[in-house]
Order: structure tokens, then C-alpha cells, then sequence
């Protein structure tokens, strides 16, 4: 037997099991996720304890499954883990023998409580729903797929959620074999199936997602030491910003808050650029009031858009980050987290205005173009006649999925944007 599994018994450390029974489970399940395929890593973490780690197949990716519990390893045993794939990007398991798929769902935006939902969907608590087994079958004919919403199986707990009041959405008498259709046929059902719940009880429902998995930011081993606040920040502004930072889990909702506390300063910082540009066209000594040509020129200088701002949209949000940021902190802020640097200089073809934070060129052109690009596509508008015909950006895509370090720089700047935007308390 490995030595990693070495333990101490401690009858306090009511997770651990005796050192006969673990080595026995530990060998039973190390034989079967070899013969089926699913990796098994044991090692132990910070603090000494041991840690499970099984790697099942998720489409083209693998889904980690951590157990510390020891006694989950005993639940897991007891059931045939070997015959279920994970669903990609979702809370959600297939076993393709048995043609069954179950995905956790959640209230949107996690608006209500588990309590208040279990109360919502079958009039009783979360502890009599679970004795009693509580559902909602949906009405089918002959031949057709069974659809219905309740407790969680054991399967899935023991898989996914180890937790016994998990709701999930259930699939039975399936005939797929491959992860793209399981996909796409959770997702279909579950979309008219939620959107019918919700039309007739108004409360909206949505397939629980895998959050990705980032890196935790290191903890500190003092006390953060404040200072009574000698700034105050635009309440306005302000609000957008914590609204971005409570949106865990929408992305798209979080981006365009960020995005809406630069536009706040839009007029602000504009007005500035206007001013400059309007005395280099008038110091040309070339400039005649006569010339529609050279009249044209200030029009351009001086266009002011339905906010007040100067410009169109584009050289507002760049006068925005010339005013407020530096183009070495950008850089800076980009190449010290070794994941986000690796994301904005991969060099594999972007969707979006790349930026090269290794030149040494002002990359607040490029930031500004590539936060204007995703604006765009989020709200799928064009601001102007120069804008390319642009993809909607939806909810729940893998595009979307991918925005968390675009986040981050976006979040960055709407903080500095702030900062340059205070005013001292008086």
C-alpha cells in the first residue's frame, strides 16, 4: 500500500476512517477507476489530511472530483460511479447505459433561498421533500423521454454534490452515446421545460453551471490596516461597481456594469480631448472659417453624443483611460498573475484586439479597442457606421465562459477610473 495513506487514528476527526477500512476502500476503488479509465491521485493538502482527487471524462475535458470526507469514499463505493461522464460546463451527469442524464438547478441569479424554492415547488420543507421523495413529473406520451424535477439521486450526491437537497432536473429513457448530444438535448428540454415553469409560477429556474476554476488570491497573514477615508467616490458610479462585483456567475452582467462605471466619466474626461483637438485644428495656420472642409473638422472635434460626452463612443472611452490609467501599471497588472498573462498573449487567434503587454508601446490604444469590441458584442449595437457587423455574445456560451480575465483588466480600470474620479472629503 502506498505510504501517502499512512494515517493516525484520531476518534475527534469524525471524517477519517479506521486504517484497515480506508486502505481497503482506497484499493477497491483504485482498481476499478483503473479499469475504467477515471484517474485517482491521493495526496494530501495544507494541512496534512488526505485528499481524493478523481478525474472523470466531461466531453473533451476532465471534471475533477475531490472527496476529503473519507466517508464519501464508503458512499462512492456503493455505487457504480465507472458507468457516468460529466456534462461539460454543467452540474450535470450521464450514464449512457441506462440513457439517463440529471443536472442541478438553481434559482436564477440565485434570487431565492433553498428553503423559499422547496416551499415554492412542492408546498413543503426541504426535509419533507426529501422524505417523501417530492417531484414534478411532466405529463408525456408513449415513446417519449420522462422529464421530472425534485430531490437529488444518490448518484448524484455521492458525484456531484454530496449534499442530500440538491433540485435537479432529470432524463430518463434516452438513446444518446456521445457528449454533444447529451449536451444538447439537457439543454433543449430544460429550456422550454424552466421557461413553462416559469410562465406558470413565475419563478425562473436555470441549469446549474461549473464555476471555472481560478486561482485564490493569496491570504494575508495580518490584518489589513485602513485609514480613515480622505476621498469620496461618485455614488453612482460607485453602486455600478459593487453591482458588477456581486454578479458572480454572469459574466456578461458583470462586464457591462464595469464597463458602465467608465461611461459615467465619459463626459468628464471627453470634454478635455474636445478642448485639445479643437485648438490644434484652429492653430492650423492652413484653417479657413470658409472651408466646409475645415468647418468640418470642428464638427468632428466638437460632437457631442446624447450623454453630453464629446466624440463617438470609441474616442470617449479612450480619453477615458488616457486620463485615468498608465500604461506601464496596465502592463504590470497583466504580467503578475502568470494565467492572465498567458491569456493576453497567447498566441493562438484572438476574437478580440490583442494586447501586447511584452512591447513597449502604450497598450491603452488596444485596451480600450478591446473593451469597446466586447461591449459591442454583449449588447450586439454598432455605434457608428465604422463598426464591423458583430456576433451577439450570449449567456452561458463558451465565449462567455472565457471572459474572466477580461473581467479582471475591466474591473482594474473601472477602479482606477474611480480613483482619478474621487474628490477629497470635506
Amino acid at each position: 500500500m502506498n505510504a501517502i495513506i499512512d494515517i493516525e487514528e484520531d476518534e475527534d476527526d469524525f471524517w477519517l476512517l479506521p486504517e484497515e477500512k480506508l486502505i481497503e476502500v482506497t484499493e477497491n476503488l483504485k482498481a476499478r477507476c483503473k479499469s475504467a479509465g477515471i484517474g485517482l491521485e491521493i495526496e494530501r493538502d495544507g494541512d496534512g489530511d488526505l485528499e481524493f482527487n478523481f478525474s472523470f471524462s466531461a466531453g473533451r475535458e476532465k471534471r475533477i472530483v475531490n472527496i476529503w470526507d473519507q466517508n464519501d469514499l464508503v458512499v462512492l463505493e456503493g455505487i457504480e460511479f465507472e458507468k457516468f461522464t460529466f456534462i461539460s460546463k454543467l452540474q450535470a451527469i450521464c450514464n449512457y447505459e441506462k440513457g439517463t442524464i440529471e443536472c442541478a438547478v438553481q434559482a436564477a441569479g440565485n434570487s431565492r433561498s433553498l428553503p423559499t424554492l422547496y416551499k415554492r415547488l412542492f408546498g413543503v420543507s426541504i426535509r419533507d421533500a426529501r422524505k417523501n421523495g417530492a417531484k414534478i413529473v411532466a405529463a408525456v406520451e408513449d415513446g417519449e423521454p420522462t422529464v421530472e424535477l425534485g430531490i437529488s439521486t444518490a448518484e448524484f450526491d455521492a458525484i456531484v454534490s454530496r449534499g442530500p437537497s440538491t433540485l435537479t432536473l432529470k432524463i430518463g429513457g434516452l438513446n444518446v452515446r456521445q457528449h454533444d448530444d447529451a449536451f444538447n438535448y439537457l439543454t433543449i428540454v430544460a429550456n422550454s421545460l424552466l421557461f413553462q415553469l416559469d410562465m406558470i409560477s413565475d419563478l425562473p429556474l436555470v441549469l446549474k453551471r461549473v464555476v471555472g476554476n481560478r486561482k485564490k488570491s493569496p491570504v494575508s497573514e495580518t490584518v489589513p490596516a485602513l485609514n480613515f477615508p480622505k476621498v469620496e467616490f461618485d455614488s453612482a458610479p460607485l453602486s455600478l461597481y459593487w453591482y458588477g462585483r456581486s454578479a458572480v456567475g454572469m459574466p456578461l452582467l458583470q462586464y457591462l456594469a464595469f464597463y458602465q462605471v467608465i461611461e459615467f466619466y465619459f463626459p468628464r474626461y471627453s470634454q478635455s480631448e474636445a478642448h485639445r483637438k479643437l485648438k490644434s485644428v484652429l492653430k492650423d495656420p492652413t484653417f479657413r472659417s470658409d472651408k466646409d472642409s475645415d468647418v468640418a473638422k470642428l464638427l468632428a472635434a466638437i460632437h457631442v453624443s446624447k450623454s453630453g460626452a464629446f466624440g463617438d463612443e470609441r474616442s470617449q472611452l479612450r480619453a477615458v483611460l488616457d486620463e485615468c490609467t498608465f500604461s506601464d501599471d496596465i502592463k504590470q497588472f497583466v504580467t503578475e498573475d502568470d494565467e492572465r498573462s498567458a491569456f493576453f498573449n497567447a498566441k493562438a487567434k484572438a476574437s478580440y484586439q490583442k494586447i501586447n503587454v511584452l512591447s513597449e508601446d502604450d497598450v491603452r490604444a488596444d485596451v480600450s479597442r478591446r473593451i469597446y469590441e466586447i461591449r459591442c458584442k454583449i449588447v450586439h449595437t454598432k455605434a457608428d457606421a465604422r463598426d464591423i457587423e458583430v456576433k451577439m455574445l450570449l449567456p452561458f456560451s463558451s465565449e462567455a465562459d472565457q471572459l474572466r480575465f477580461d473581467i479582471e483588466l475591466i474591473q482594474y480600470v473601472a477602479q482606477k477610473v474611480l480613483i482619478a474620479g474621487a474628490t477629497r472629503i470635506r
